[in-house]
């Protein structure tokens, strides 16, 4: 997956997200394509300048309002215009949490990480402010403090998560962090898009284009497809007593048991990096945890030898002379796999079908 950090030279230039590069790249991230990561400081940024102009239009728009009846306008519609005003001001108070939730909704959205600032950052920073070391072009340069913490955080994305792709207007933030190694800066967009990893991801894109919105619902679904998975488990696929279950580690002569309840049951992982689609339809990987009780013949002699650290229970102990039917608890790995047509989920109805349930393990509980 590729990483990449935005800065706020880049952001302020589309401060509501709604230019086409920031929503291309939306879109990559919802596919897991790439990660979006966001410095707080970059985060800070552009919250407070977009802050500050929002008040700033809003002060001036509550101001004009409560002028106009120095401008000749009956008495009737100024009251009316006030009552305008007054909303205003009322909204110009909540700007700060609005302008928050506009950023953390895009984060949430897209998944991207928002790093906090590091207890080591400002240390770092500061011996580098005072020393004139990068990425301040010489000591005590104060304008330069923010990108300071900007290039801390990099260098602690780089440790964490590997290469990092910075895309960056300012010169001289580009130029030290493309001199950090495992970093490559671009200076727009269009830049970055040129790059050959770039250009991988772009490859990987074209090959899911035509159902990728379908994909993105899929991923952001996973509570839906849990629900049926589950659901199918208790109520169809192993529904009803007595339904012959087969395991190699199932302790019969013919690795056969009849299965008798079923509890505990729970996804453990949606495998959306290995959805198919094939002919119009999604299949989906999926693993499942549960507790299966199962009756099965064992032979005497086995019970004997095997039966003290194990909880089983004899349900007949003279079914005949050779074996005991025996009742016992078992964890069970289960590989299930469900479909569903891409017109379904165009339409939003997530009509989901079983097409392969594989035990994998069965697995014994000890004492």
């Amino acid at each position: 997956m590729m990483n990449i950090v935005i800065d706020t030279s880049i952001l302020r230039k589309d401060r509501g997200f709604l230019n086409s590069d920031i929503l291309l790249l939306k879109k990559l991230s919802k596919l897991e394509l790439l990660k979006i990561h966001f410095p707080w400081v970059v985060y800070k940024e552009s919250t407070s300048h977009n802050f500050k102009d929002i008040d700033s239009v809003i002060g001036k728009a509550i101001k004009e309002i409560t002028s106009l009846n120095r401008k000749g306008i009956s008495n009737e519609v100024y009251v009316e215009l006030e009552e305008v005003a007054k909303k205003l001001d009322s909204i110009k108070s909540t700007i700060d949490k609005s302008v928050d939730k506009h950023w953390t909704d895009f984060i949430n959205d897209t998944g991207a990480i928002l790093h906090e600032i590091n207890n080591e950052h400002g240390k770092l920073v500061m011996s580098s402010y005072f020393g004139g070391d990068k990425p301040f072009p010489e000591p005590k340069s104060r304008k330069d403090i923010p990108d300071a913490f900007i290039y801390e955080a990099i260098k602690s994305i780089i440790e964490s998560v590997g290469n990092v792709y910075f895309i960056c207007a300012d010169n001289n933030l580009r130029n030290v962090v493309n001199d950090l190694g495992s970093s490559f800066a671009f200076a727009s967009y269009a830049d970055f898009y040129k790059s050959s990893d770039y250009k991988a991801i772009e490859d990987e894109y074209k090959k899911i284009e035509h159902y990728s919105d379908e994909l993105i619902l899929l991923k952001e679904n996973t509570g839906k497809i849990s629900e049926f998975a589950i659901s199918e488990i208790y109520g169809d696929v192993f529904a009803g007593n007595d339904q012959e279950i087969f395991h190699e580690s199932l302790p019969s002569d013919d690795n056969i048991g009849m299965l008798q309840d079923m509890d505990n049951v729970t996804v453990n992982k949606i495998h959306l990096d290995e959805i198919q689609f094939i002919d119009g339809v999604f299949y989906i990987p999926i693993n499942i945890s549960a507790t299966f009780g199962i009756e099965y013949f064992m032979f005497k002699s086995d019970y004997y030898m095997e039966a003290e650290g194990r909880n089983i229970s004899i349900i007949d102990d003279d079914w005949n002379k050779h074996y005991f039917l025996i009742y016992e608890n078992f964890n069970v790995k289960l590989s299930y796999q469900c479909s569903i047509e891409q017109d379904s989920i165009k339409q939003d109805e997530f009509e989901f079908d079983t097409e392969q349930v594989v035990i994998d393990e069965l697995i014994i509980i000890e004492k």
